[in-house]
């Protein structure tokens, strides 16, 4: 995770411009796949309410603040000091905690995560980087967790994202079992363009996302730009 200096300038940019969309003035686009990506992991997961969360790269907090009604505790892992700045000025909840690492030694932990999870941060590598990142995950969960990620995935060779596959053959290697994964939005997407620039009113937003989710979710063949993927894991 070698972008620290660039994300502390996104940081600037606000609660969800920093994470999402830093271009998006009108801040409508950004809540539109916030929405989006809360909706997809809410769909996935069927929470007790006394689980201790990891949310890996937390940025400014906005999965993190989200969740933390929702579960016991919720722990925010970042390398950016102005995203973990940003997150204690939006606190909501008291029961999350943020911890600055520096991106390379993950911490040692004296507790064990029923969740893992991470948005947006697994898709900035590749090869070995991708392999030790998901290994190191994986050991914060106990038996049993789970790990719920929402990572861009390209066939293009221009976008520098990693294919489907790699993401399957990290997982693998860290002994998580894929319960699913699938997409749930798809990049450069025409009807985002009219979202972004205030032709669609934002109450429309949850039934837009629903039917993009819908389309998708049964999407096969080569991704020529990006998708965006839900994949649910578990540690046997």
């Amino acid at each position: 995770m070698s972008e620290n200096g660039d994300w502390g300038k996104r940081a600037q940019r606000g609660f969800l411009a920093s994470g999402i969309d830093p271009g998006d003035r009108r801040g409508r686009k950004n809540d539109y796949i916030d929405l989006l990506q809360k909706m997809a992991i809410e769909g996935a997961l069927d929470l007790r309410g006394d689980e201790t969360v990891l949310d890996f790269g937390c940025g400014s907090g906005r999965i993190s603040h989200w969740i933390a009604p929702r579960v016991k505790k919720v722990l925010g892992l970042e390398v950016t000091s102005e995203m973990l700045d940003l997150a204690e000025q939006n606190r909501t909840s008291e029961n999350v905690e943020w911890m600055l690492y520096d991106g390379i030694h993950f911490p040692a932990l004296s507790y064990s995560f029923d969740l893992v999870l991470s948005v947006g941060v697994l898709q900035i590598m590749r090869g070995v980087s991708l392999l030790e990142t998901v290994f190191k995950l994986a050991q914060y969960l106990r038996p049993g967790g789970e790990m719920a990620l929402i990572e861009q995935v390209s066939d293009h060779p221009g976008m520098n994202r990693p294919r489907l596959r790699e993401y399957l053959e990290a997982f693998e290697g860290a002994k998580l079992t894929c319960l699913q994964h699938y997409p749930i939005r798809k990049g450069r997407r025409g009807l985002l363009y009219f979202i972004r620039y205030g032709m669609i009113p934002r109450s429309f937003f949850r039934g837009i996302a629903r039917r993009e989710m819908a389309c998708l979710r049964s999407a096969r063949g080569s991704i020529s730009y990006y998708q965006d993927y839900l994949f649910i894991l578990k540690k046997l």
